[in-house]
């Protein structure tokens, strides 16, 4: 009797192994898919290299300190950690996954690292750092996930710069536009873009047609859709920052003066930009409500990026990011997380 409850219970623990063994193995391919109004970043962010990207209290981050290596951090500014030795730019996040583009070809500090020879392409990861898996090896840049599909500009040597989308599981492979199109937005199931060669037009592609047509015909660039406004720098005005109605009724001068960059908080309330006329050169904000403008900062400034609690940006020859809430007074101060891998 003894040895029947032995072999069954032998031949239980065999079954058990065997089956969260599978469970494991099939887990460890699968990929877990998003509703389809998922939205991994903010244009805003995007057009500003997505270098802070927050998803679930989480803010994910290229970290200088550690040469561009992907980090995160909770909404609050604590709980530093390392997510991967990459340097990440056009970081977007779902609740499952991380997707960058890979850019160690930029990196200040080379290593003798042999994994250093694969020094571009775009990326998933599991957001614990593993599960690394590659979309393509070739250079990339302004990374968009949307749904179930990553939208990007991929470079090949032999025919340039194009638009490609890939699903999430690195499936269908598609080649959308052969032009270096920056992706805005999809809505209506139409991928909205700023035209760049052949018409600086905010475009629509439809994404069961693949035919597209102009949704506002001018000269746009950087559109950013918030709320009932689509805001954009004028390239007929000298990249002064307008907005219009989501019609494309009523374009408003709102910075009358030229500017490099621009980002706007997720709630509409305020837009910061950097004024880069030559004269007078500075980041600014401006409440959206009154209109009423403050200088941040005199100087030249770069790569504004936007999160629920705090506003980032990078001085113009990348010595220093800083940091200041988007609501309260004008108070900056340096953003210096530190270096969790000294080694790199």
């Amino acid at each position: 009797m003894l040895k029947t409850i032995v072999r069954v219970l032998i031949f239980l623990g065999i079954v058990t192994v065997l089956g969260v063994g599978s469970l494991l193995i099939y887990n460890s391919g699968r990929t877990y898919f998003n509703e389809d109004n998922e939205v991994g970043n903010t244009s805003g962010n995007i057009y500003n290299g997505g270098l802070f990207c927050e998803q679930n209290n989480k803010i994910y981050f290229s970290n200088d300190a550690a040469d561009g290596s992907l980090y995160v951090m909770d909404s609050d500014l604590s709980n530093i950690k390392m997510v991967y030795g990459d340097k990440a730019v056009f970081i977007n996040a779902d609740d499952n996954y991380l997707y960058y583009v890979r850019a160690n070809n930029t990196r200040e500090n080379q290593t003798g690292n042999i994994f250093m020879f694969f020094n571009t392409g775009v990326y998933r990861l599991n957001h614990n750092g593993k599960g690394l898996k590659a979309f393509t090896g070739n250079p990339g840049s302004y990374l968009l996930l949307y749904g179930n599909n990553i939208y990007f500009q991929r470079y090949d040597v032999e025919v340039g710069l194009f638009l490609y989308r890939y699903q999430i599981d690195g499936k269908m492979e598609r080649l959308l536009l052969q032009d270096a199109v920056i992706p805005t937005t999809v809505m209506d199931n139409a991928l909205i873009y700023n035209g760049f060669t052949k018409d600086h037009n905010i475009n629509a592609l439809d994404l069961s047609s693949y035919t597209f047509h102009p949704k506002f015909e001018g000269n746009y660039y950087y559109p950013i859709f918030n709320g009932d406004y689509i805001y954009y720098l004028n390239l007929d005005d000298n990249y002064k920052i307008y907005r219009m109605n989501c019609d494309g009724s009523n374009p408003t001068l709102i910075v009358n003066e030229r500017c490099s960059t621009y980002n706007i908080t997720d709630d509409g309330k305020f837009l910061f930009y950097q004024v880069d006329g030559g004269k007078h050169n500075r980041i600014c904000r401006m409440n959206l409500e009154t209109l009423v403008n403050e200088t941040l900062l005199e100087g030249d400034y770069k790569q504004i990026h936007i999160t629920s609690n705090y506003v980032f940006f990078k001085d113009f020859d990348n010595t220093n990011t800083y940091i200041m809430d988007p609501n309260g007074i004008a108070d900056v101060s340096t953003f210096n997380p530190p270096n969790l891998n000294p080694a790199q």
